[in-house]
């Protein structure tokens, strides 16, 4: 029987979580037959052997090294079979129906080409991850009516993506990421070029935010990095230049305020990398203007303003 469901979950050094996360996926209860692929990112500690000899019914692909979260991924789809690709990170444990749920909605909603679960518990009392005024992902409230709701943002951390859609994005994750902000390009890629993102209410999962263990400052570097890097692929030059100085202002101001000198430093290294390497981008930035099928204003419209000052002084800025 063909297989309809992959379910990718990239692994470093994550034995500590591998006992609770790959039970409560291999244990769902779905009509479909579905595989299960561990893509081990040159795990350190004994990751692959626990796998192997616990959970024979699991692909274990193992990478010679930590590629990061964005080839990482990319290395575990050369090798999954599905049409319904679910990418999910080693630190969490789904609760049940969280599969089925997933996959009935994959299935009643062909315009979403990706699809969320709710994490918690970042994600509860009803909420979903979207992008706010300053472009960084946000939790935020939606109708307790709704199974389906849509949003900018797909998390990384445990999403849907549909194979179909997939071969019109051409890539997954940009390698050059390593990690941090792959997600953010994923999703304004799908939407500039006409996709859809929803979260699914039923479909819940516990996510253990952590589990890849890299220091703050290293965290906030290449966050900033990969961030300018989506906003100058993706969105036309004048528009860049519009989001530049508001993304940084606003992060500055904040690890200004809280003293975090480490990550204003990192904050600005990140400036800088981007400024050294945005170049390799430059023909792929024209390509894509021409091919986008949705304008920046429409994503500037969907931000989320949590502030009325937001409203007013970034709307201008965004020309909306």
């Amino acid at each position: 029987m063909a297989i309809r469901i992959s379910i990718i979950m990239l692994n470093w050094n994550g034995r500590k979580w591998l006992e609770d996360s790959l039970p409560s996926i291999l244990n769902q209860k779905i009509g479909d037959g579905f595989e299960v692929l561990l893509v081990d990112n040159g795990s350190m500690d004994d990751s692959v052997k626990y796998v192997r000899s616990n959970f024979p019914q699991v692909k274990v692909i193992e990478l010679r090294k930590n590629y990061g979260f964005a080839e990482g991924n990319n290395q575990g789809l050369r090798h999954a079979l599905g049409d319904y690709l679910i990418f999910v990170n080693m630190d969490t444990k789904a609760e049940d129906g969280w599969l089925k749920n997933l996959v009935k909605a994959a299935d009643e909603h062909p315009e979403c080409s990706i699809l969320c679960s709710i994490q918690l518990p970042s994600q509860e009392e009803n909420r979903i991850r979207t992008l706010n005024a300053f472009g960084d992902p946000t939790p935020s409230p939606f109708e307790s009516t709704l199974a389906l709701t849509g949003s900018l943002f797909a998390s990384g951390a445990c999403f849907l993506i549909k194979r179909e859609w997939l071969n019109k994005l051409v890539y997954l994750f940009d390698p050059y990421y390593f990690c941090y902000a792959e997600d953010l390009e994923l999703s304004l890629r799908t939407v500039l070029l006409g996709g859809r993102i929803g979260y699914v209410k039923d479909s819940r999962i516990h996510h253990f935010i952590g589990g890849a263990g890299l220091s703050s400052p290293t965290m906030h570097y290449l966050a900033t990095r990969n961030t300018l890097l989506t906003y100058y692929k993706l969105f036309t030059l004048e528009n860049f230049a519009r989001i530049f100085p508001v993304n940084i202002a606003r992060k500055f101001i904040r690890f200004l305020r809280l003293r975090q000198i480490l990550n204003v430093m990192a904050l600005f290294a990140g400036v800088i990398a981007f400024f050294l390497c945005f170049y390799r981008y430059r023909k792929y930035h024209k390509e894509f203007i021409k091919v986008k099928q949705r304008t920046d204003k429409y994503v500037f419209q969907r931000f989320l303003y949590k502030r009325e000052i937001e409203k007013k002084l970034l709307k201008k800025i965004y020309g909306i």
